[in-house]
């Protein structure tokens, strides 16, 4: 891979990330230089029902900011074709924020999640809360349970949902800090849908590490990360009803922590099978996000999950997403 910062970025790269960046990804993905220029990375903006978005509706379209559709799903998400990011809105203690600021493809584990009014639904790794946002801005469910087990992260996962939700809203969002590995044996078939927004090597934020030691141990951290999916992927299907799904997503390029994770999952849950995304989500939205089911890996993996690779004018992702239903 051919791989050029460009002078005007202000962060730099971490080496030794680069590096093993550079080796596990060549082969599989091609040239992924977007990824190595912050400048060129887009930003969706998605407002918030609960508040007034009229004036902020018309100034984005007034920018050139578009609807993103996602049907069925009701969230009003605005995308630029150019590389303008709408400026961010500071969190107010008693008073909402009109709109949230993400990578789009972070909307698509919320879409293949399907939501209806009225359902109970866990968010297993729930910080910073983005996705707990969108659940809420797209269906009404009777009980929305966002898990967080690290004590910093669930105060900045309490912050977000402070900023979007009303105070009506609080008996049905919930803060939990269990230990997600543990949650599905403590609350066994309680939830009709779960979201596994999984911790990972995230490949945006780990190439700008701020020093090789950092890299190096991050890089450590890869090692073993495989397991703790698996464990949480474990503990969601343990947790969701029989006939409900789990959603499983990344934010990572890397296979092993993606097809093989759900794979090796699945081996231990004949009552479970994955359903294909490809032809619900992929296909659909073409339009907007490159997707890859990694051939790779053989005639099977698009029925194990699909992939968002950031390319230069779509530079959505990586986001990874595999949706499974457990029979009974």
């Amino acid at each position: 891979v051919k791989m050029r910062l460009k002078a005007r970025s202000e962060r730099s790269l971490c080496q030794p990330v680069l590096d093993h960046f550079d080796q596990q990804y060549r082969e599989e993905l091609g040239d992924l230089t977007v990824l190595l220029d912050p400048q060129s990375w887009q930003y969706g903006v998605m407002l918030n029902r609960f508040t007034a978005v009229t004036g902020i509706a018309q100034i984005l379209q007034a920018q050139g900011f578009s609807t993103l559709l996602f049907p069925p799903l009701s969230l009003q998400c605005y995308i630029h074709p150019c590389l303008l990011r709408f400026p961010s809105q500071a969190h107010r203690p008693g008073q909402l924020k009109q709109y949230y600021l993400l990578n789009a493809a972070s909307l698509l584990p919320v879409l293949a999640l399907q939501v209806k009014d009225g359902e109970k639904v866990l968010d297993l790794c729930s910080a910073p809360g983005g996705k707990a946002i969108a659940i809420m801005q797209s269906a009404s469910p009777a009980l929305l349970c966002c898990n967080e087990p690290d004590l910093h992260r669930r105060d900045w996962l309490a912050k977000t949902l402070e900023s979007f939700l009303p105070h009506s809203l609080n008996s049905r969002v919930i803060v939990s800090a269990q230990d997600g590995r543990c949650f599905g044996q403590s609350e066994a078939g309680l939830y009709d849908k779960v979201l596994v927004d999984a911790p990972c090597s995230n490949d945006r934020s780990w190439l700008y590490s701020c020093s090789s030691q950092q890299g190096e141990q991050r890089l450590k951290e890869r090692a073993w990360l495989p397991s703790l999916q698996a464990q949480l992927l474990r503990s969601a299907l343990l947790a969701v009803s029989p006939g409900g799904t789990v959603v499983y997503s990344t934010c990572t390029l890397s296979s092993f922590e993606n097809f093989a994770v759900v794979e090796t999952v699945l081996k231990d849950f004949p009552e479970a099978e994955p359903e294909d995304l490809w032809e619900e989500i992929a296909i659909p939205l073409s339009k907007y996000f490159t997707f890859s089911c990694n051939p790779s890996h053989g005639q099977t993996t698009q029925e194990l999950g699909i992939l968002v690779v950031p390319q230069p004018g779509k530079t959505w992702g990586p986001m990874f997403l595999a949706r499974i239903r457990r029979w009974k």
